[in-house]
């Protein structure tokens, strides 16, 4: 933590960079660390490659993200929520120093400071903990930021990664000011007409296998014209497959011009499944419970791949001891 802190406060110029096809952690814990360097007189420039999901644009700072990379002659880069380069998405400048503060699992260490807590439930639980540490007062804006990042990461407080510390940081940013309300209309009770029509396409399609332990759909480029949705509308539409009763592991194939992107929810009981670990036999990461990966190639032959690949998953937790 200290040598993140001194890295924070020796920066006059710090890009901010959020991971390709944004999640609220990622840009809620961007924003509130943006905003706490603003107060000491940084000059902050906010980066993701791919734009920010509509549901969370309330957020202060949303509108100056850019979908450019950060510029060459930046102090510092701070890279939240992602531990591995590529998931930039664009190429990151040389020669510019890196702090990278993440909670996944799959972290590859890169960067030149770190802050990698993978017990933490998000990455707004870490930023939270960079902002005390660096003395700034707390603004409403800042702790909604935050508290959004903890919020969507744990589940709304109900995934297993939820702990004392997650809840604690929470009560803390609602004393604070956040704005849960805005929260929880915004990104839980706000959802565009063609978003749900696009989710009822999916779950028309939904399979159940091997007694209901795994349980799979698919969408793809031409669901999402043929209602007018758009990408980012298949957001939490697998958290919606994992509520299956008897889900040990679900699956999501989102078929994209970039390639089929995969999200992948598992239980803790048993047989339970590694999500990270089945999704970095893909070239994926993520968490124990919640993991994704993007694979290029036929549709229909990632499918196949990647269910075999689960149901040999479920058959090995079976063997394994209790």
């Amino acid at each position: 933590m200290d040598d993140v802190l001194a890295a924070l406060r020796a920066g006059r110029r710090i890009a901010l960079v959020s991971h390709r096809d944004p999640d609220p952690d990622t840009i809620g814990s961007a924003v509130a660390v943006g905003l706490a360097l603003e107060q000491l007189g940084k000059t902050v420039s906010y980066h993701c490659a791919d734009p920010v999901p509509e549901s969370i644009r309330f957020l202060a700072r949303t509108e100056q993200f850019t979908t450019e990379p950060p510029p060459p002659d930046a102090d510092l880069m701070v890279t939240v929520d992602f531990g591995d380069a590529a998931r930039a998405k664009f190429t990151l400048p040389a020669g510019v120093r890196i702090v990278n503060i993440d909670h996944h699992a799959t972290n590859a260490g890169f960067g030149d400071v770190g802050l990698v807590d993978v017990s933490s439930a998000a990455t707004g639980e870490l930023i939270s903990r960079v902002i005390d540490g660096l003395g700034v007062r707390w603004t409403p804006e800042m702790a909604t930021a935050a508290l959004l990042a903890i919020m969507t990461d744990t589940g709304s407080f109900q995934f297993p990664n939820t702990d004392a510390r997650a809840l604690d940081r929470a009560a803390r940013l609602r004393e604070l000011g956040a704005d849960l309300q805005a929260i929880t209309y915004n990104v839980y009770r706000n959802k565009r007409f063609e978003a749900l029509k696009l989710v009822g396409i999916a779950l028309s399609r939904l399979v159940r296998e091997d007694e209901g332990r795994l349980v799979w759909t698919w969408a793809d480029q031409a669901d999402v014209v043929a209602v007018g949705a758009r990408e980012e509308d298949m957001s939490g539409l697998v958290q919606q497959i994992a509520r299956s009763a008897g889900m040990r592991l679900a699956l999501l194939f989102s078929a994209q011009p970039a390639g089929v992107r995969i999200s992948c929810r598992t239980s803790e009981w048993p047989p339970s499944v590694d999500a990270a670990a089945l999704m970095a036999r893909f070239g994926g990461g993520g968490h124990v419970r919640a993991a994704g990966a993007l694979v290029v190639g036929d549709p229909a032959e990632i499918r196949e791949r990647v269910l075999a690949a689960a149901r040999d998953a479920l058959a090995e937790a079976r063997l394994a001891p209790v």
